[in-house]
C-alpha cells in the first residue's frame, strides 16, 4: 500500500485539475492513439488482402481467357478433320480447306494433312515441300483415335509452340490424321493486356517454367525463368494462390498465380508493393493527420474540461481555508443541479451553522469568563479593601506601608490582564493580514522578550533557516501568539536552562499544506501530564494558580484565523515544545512595491543586529 500511495505522489501533480487532465488523457487520447494505430494497421492489413484477392482473380481470368483460346483452336481442327473425312475431299479441296482454316486462326502456324502412311497430303503453306510424320508422337497418337496436344517447343527462332493431331474420321474408320503447329505468339495479346501500374505485369509460364508469353519479349527468346521459383513450382502443380515474396534487391512483391491445368501452364502476376500501397501511403497520412488532429482536440477539450471539473473544488478549497480564518461572510452562488452543486449548497449550510455556534458559543464562554473574572475581581478587591481599611490605623507602620506599596500595583495588573485576556478572547473577529517575514517578526518578539530572559537567567538557543518564503498574515496577532507561548515557556523554565526557536520549511505533499513554515518553542522544564496535555487548549483549563487559562485558547484562534496549525508535543525527556504551522507564500506572489519594502526593512533590522 505505502509502495503505490509512493508511485501515486511521483506521477500525479498536487493540483486537482491537473490530476483530472492527466486521467482524462490516460484514459481518452491514448486509447484514441492506440485505436487509430489498430484502425491503421488493420486496414493495411485488409487492403493487402483485398489487392493480393483482386490480383487472383485477374490471374483466373486471365488463365481462362488462354485456355479459351487453346480451346477454341483444338475445337476449329477437329471441325476441319470431321470435313476432311465425311466430305471424302480430293486433294486440291482439301489444301483449299486447310489454308482457309489458317486464314481463319492465325494461331495456327503450319497445317498439315496426314495420310495413316505418315506422309503429308498437303499443308497449309503452298509451294513447301511435304514432310514424313511417321515417328513424330502426335502422329502416333492420333492414328490410334486420340486427340493429341504437346508440350511446348521453342521453335528455331526462339519462339514458343505446340502441336496439336486429331484423327480424321471416315464413317466408323481412321482415314488419316490433321496435325496443326500452333504458334503461341497468339497468346501474348491476352498476356500484354494485364498492366497494372508501372511495375505491374503478369508472365506466362509452360511445364517447365519458362516464360512463354511476357511483355519484354527478349526474356522469351532467350528462354529465361521467372525468379519465383516457389510460385513456378505451386502454380505448376495446379495451386491457385497470392503472396508477398522478396527478389534478390530486397524488395518487396505482391505475387498472384493460377494455373491452366489441361497443359500444366500458368500466369503469373506481380507488382511492386511501394507502387501497390503508393494509395494506401496517402489513406496512412491522412489517416495520421485526422488521429493526430482527433488528438489535439481531445486534449484541449481535456484542458478545459479538468478546468471546469475543478473550478468548483478550488472554490470550496478556499472558502474551506476562509472559513477556518473564522471568515462565514461569504457563500457560494449555485447555479448547478448537480452532485457539485447539491454540495455547495450543504458547504453553506455547514458554514451558517457553523457560525450561529460559534456565536453561541463565544456568549457562553464570554459568560463564563464574566463570571470568573467577577469571582478572581472579588476576591483581589475584598483584599484591597482590607488594606484600605487598615490604612488609616497603620500608616505609619512602614512594614505595612512597605506591603501596601507592594500588593495594590500587583493586584492592578492582575486586573489589568484578566481584562485584557477577556477583551482577546470576546473580540477574535476578521484581521487585516498582509506578506510578512518571520525574521523580523521573530527578532522584535526577541526584543521583548529580552528582560525577562535576563531577569531569569535563562539562555535562548535560536535557529532560522535562511531563506524562508513568506507567510500571510497580521504581525501584532503573530507576535502575540509567538511571545505567549515564550512567555509560557520562560514561567515553565528554571535559572541557567535553555529555551530553544527553530524556525524551519516543511515540504510534504500529504500534510494538510504542501509547503509550512514551523516555528516551534521548546524547552527542558517540568513535564505535563497527559490529561493536561489533551485540554492545553481549552478555554478557562489551566494549571497555573493564578490566571484564567485563555492564553493557548486565544493562541489558537489566532492561528487557526491565519489558516494555520498549532500542536504541542511532550518529549520523552519531558520537554516540552508548541510548534506554530503557518502556510508559505513564495516571492513571486508578491507585488513589487512589498518585495522592495520587505528588503529595506530586513536590511535595517540587519543593521540593528537581528539574528
Amino acid at each position: 500500500m505505502k509502495i503505490s500511495n509512493s508511485i501515486y505522489e511521483r506521477i500525479l501533480p498536487d493540483r486537482i485539475w491537473q490530476q483530472i487532465f492527466i486521467i482524462l488523457v490516460v484514459f481518452v487520447v491514448v486509447p484514441l492513439i492506440i485505436l487509430g494505430f489498430f484502425l491503421i494497421r488493420t486496414s493495411q492489413n485488409a487492403l493487402k488482402t483485398t489487392v493480393l484477392r483482386d490480383y487472383e482473380q485477374i490471374a483466373v481470368n486471365a488463365t481462362g481467357k488462354v485456355e479459351e483460346k487453346i480451346e477454341s483452336a483444338r475445337q476449329a481442327l477437329h471441325v476441319t478433320a470431321s470435313i476432311l473425312g465425311t466430305l471424302n475431299l480430293d486433294k486440291w479441296r482439301q489444301e483449299t480447306t486447310i489454308v482457309e482454316l489458317s486464314l481463319r486462326y492465325p494461331i495456327f502456324a503450319r497445317i498439315a494433312s496426314v495420310d495413316l502412311d505418315g506422309f503429308e497430303i498437303v499443308t497449309s503453306e503452298l509451294g513447301t515441300s511435304l514432310k514424313k510424320r511417321t515417328d513424330e508422337e502426335g502422329f502416333q497418337r492420333s492414328k490410334s483415335g486420340v486427340s493429341y496436344i504437346s508440350n511446348v517447343k521453342i521453335a528455331q527462332d526462339k519462339l514458343p509452340f505446340l502441336t496439336m493431331a486429331v484423327p480424321v474420321w471416315q464413317l466408323d474408320r481412321i482415314k488419316g490424321v490433321l496435325i496443326a503447329e500452333v504458334s503461341l505468339r497468339g497468346i501474348w495479346d491476352i498476356v500484354d493486356n494485364i498492366q497494372f501500374g508501372k511495375t505491374g505485369k503478369a508472365f506466362l509460364v509452360d511445364q517447365e517454367g519458362r516464360i512463354i508469353a511476357h511483355p519484354d519479349k527478349k526474356l522469351i527468346l532467350k528462354g529465361v525463368k521467372p525468379k519465383y521459383e516457389e510460385v513456378v513450382q505451386n502454380v505448376i502443380s495446379g495451386s491457385t494462390g497470392s503472396l508477398e515474396v522478396k527478389d534478390v534487391n530486397a524488395d518487396t512483391y505482391f505475387v498472384a498465380y493460377s494455373p491452366i491445368k489441361a497443359l500444366r501452364w500458368g500466369i503469373v502476376l506481380d507488382q511492386s508493393e511501394k507502387e501497390a500501397f503508393a494509395f494506401s501511403k496517402i489513406m496512412r497520412m491522412h489517416s495520421w493527420i485526422l488521429i493526430i488532429l482527433s488528438v489535439f482536440v481531445a486534449m484541449i477539450v481535456s484542458f478545459f474540461l479538468s478546468k471546469f471539473m475543478s473550478r468548483p473544488m478550488k472554490e470550496l478549497i478556499d472558502r474551506a481555508n476562509r472559513l477556518a480564518q473564522g471568515d462565514f461572510d461569504h457563500s457560494f452562488r449555485i447555479r448547478r443541479r448537480d452532485e457539485i452543486g447539491k454540495l455547495l449548497f450543504s458547504f453553506n449550510q455547514m458554514a451558517k451553522r457553523l457560525q450561529k455556534a460559534q456565536k453561541e458559543e463565544k456568549l457562553s464562554m464570554v459568560g463564563k469568563a464574566a463570571t470568573s473574572i467577577a469571582h478572581e475581581l472579588k476576591n483581589s478587591l475584598v483584599l484591597v479593601k482590607t488594606f484600605i481599611q487598615m490604612l488609616p490605623k497603620r500608616h505609619k507602620d512602614e512594614k505595612f506601608i512597605e506591603e501596601f506599596s507592594k500588593m495594590i500595583p500587583r493586584e492592578l495588573d492582575s486586573w489589568n490582564r484578566m481584562l485584557k485576556n477577556m477583551m482577546d478572547f470576546s473580540s477574535l473577529e476578521k484581521i487585516t493580514m498582509e506578506y510578512l517575514d518571520v525574521n523580523i517578526i521573530l527578532q522584535d518578539i526577541l526584543d521583548l522578550a529580552k528582560f525577562r530572559v535576563s531577569q531569569k537567567n535563562i539562555h535562548f538557543n535560536v535557529r532560522v533557516q535562511s531563506d524562508l518564503p513568506m507567510i500571510f498574515g497580521n504581525a501584532d496577532k503573530l507576535k502575540q501568539v509567538i511571545l505567549n507561548l515564550i512567555n509560557n515557556s520562560i514561567d515553565a523554565t528554571e535559572s541557567g536552562d535553555t529555551i530553544v526557536i527553530d524556525v524551519h520549511l516543511v515540504n510534504n505533499a500529504l500534510a494538510w499544506t504542501p509547503e509550512y513554515i514551523e516555528i516551534k518553542v521548546a524547552n527542558s522544564g517540568q513535564g505535563v501530564f497527559s490529561e493536561d496535555l489533551r485540554r492545553i487548549f481549552e478555554p478557562f483549563y489551566t494549571t497555573k494558580s493564578d490566571g484564567l487559562g485563555l492564553g493557548l485558547s486565544i493562541c489558537k484562534e489566532i492561528v487557526k484565523q491565519h489558516g494555520g496549525r498549532i500542536e504541542v508535543i511532550c518529549e520523552e525527556n519531558k520537554q516540552i515544545s508548541f510548534a506554530v504551522q503557518l502556510s508559505a507564500k513564495r516571492a513571486f506572489q508578491l507585488q513589487e512595491t512589498e518585495k522592495l519594502w520587505l528588503k529595506k526593512k530586513v536590511f535595517r533590522k540587519q543593521e540593528e543586529g537581528v539574528l
